[in-house]
């Protein structure tokens, strides 16, 4: 047995045809190619075998291979026979008859599709009529003077949309630790989510560590973050996460990954951390288009 043989090809192979890119699994294939002896041999056989396979398909299909002769008279006849004149008694298609036909096909398919479409619209139209009859009717105070102290048909666009970052993050504190997280020290941030509990103010490494359990984000925020410090953003990018890992968040931190700004979320329940908590770093972009988008790193963690 050769030293060769040590390595796991399967992996290799998915680390050079790209289908580990972007996932943790890539750094250690990356890391073993230049530690190991057998894996960096098998790395350097399988990139020049696969660059050797490429040259010779693409030098195969650079010239067509000639038609036999045979072949070649076969297919003419074959050609002429098709556009021969039709035998006598074949019977002719009247084109304009056909066209007319299929104009009035159109004409029907339209008209259906336009009846279909109105019906569509209308009981979209009444299912929100009713909704909203329905919701005004659970909103109504029951005394005649509006009810703005307890949140009623005057509350704000902004107001509305801090409920919906905070039904995104649940009862989850929300701090701003600063710390700059590593592969290795992420999983601290789970101790984190035990000493915040019973929802008390934090203070994070640096003692700049704010927690607030509602909408609002600390105000200590990095400004490359400062679009995940909206309600709205941050309520987009955590729907994104736990619609993608399931479970629930159980923190939210305003920190930095490797050095570059991040948002650190710990997901209690998810489905590819059965038992432990799922640690996923996002950056900037994370919930545009109601994806994650900006995934950084995720690791798994007590």
């Amino acid at each position: 047995m050769t030293a060769f043989s040590e390595a796991d090809l399967d992996r290799l192979a998915d680390f050079v045809g790209g289908a580990l890119d972007g996932t943790p699994e890539a750094d250690d294939v990356r890391h073993l190619v230049t530690t190991e002896a057998s894996w960096a041999e098998a790395y350097t056989m399988l990139v020049s075998a696969d660059a050797a396979m490429r040259d010779e398909l693409h030098a195969l299909g650079a010239e067509a291979l000639p038609v036999p002769l045979n072949v070649q008279q076969r297919l003419d006849a074959a050609l002429a026979s098709a556009v021969a004149a039709p035998p006598a008694d074949a019977s002719v298609v009247d084109l304009a008859r056909a066209r007319e036909a299929r104009k009035r096909r159109r004409m029907r398919w339209t008209a259906g599709l336009a009846a279909a479409a109105a019906m569509i619209v209308c009981a979209g139209v009444g299912a929100q009529v009713l909704r909203q009859n329905s919701a005004d009717r659970e909103d109504r105070p029951s005394s005649a003077v509006p009810n703005v102290a307890a949140g009623g048909p005057e509350r704000s666009t902004a107001t509305a949309a801090g409920d919906s970052a905070a039904g995104a993050s649940g009862d989850s504190p929300i701090i701003s630790s600063g710390r700059d997280y590593a592969p290795g020290t992420l999983g601290d941030v789970t101790g984190t989510v035990t000493k915040t509990q019973s929802r008390n103010a934090l203070q994070g490494d640096g003692g700049a560590s704010t927690a607030d359990n509602g909408a609002k984000a600390p105000a200590n925020v990095p400004g490359p973050l400062a679009r995940l410090a909206e309600p709205a953003a941050r309520a987009a990018c955590l729907a994104a996460i736990t619609r993608e890992y399931g479970g629930q968040v159980a923190l939210v931190d305003y920190a930095s990954f490797e050095g570059q700004p991040a948002l650190v979320v710990v997901v209690e329940g998810s489905r590819t951390a059965v038992g432990k908590r799922l640690v996923i770093v996002v950056g900037p972009n994370c919930g545009i288009g109601g994806a994650i988008a900006d995934e950084r790193y995720r690791a798994t963690a007590p």
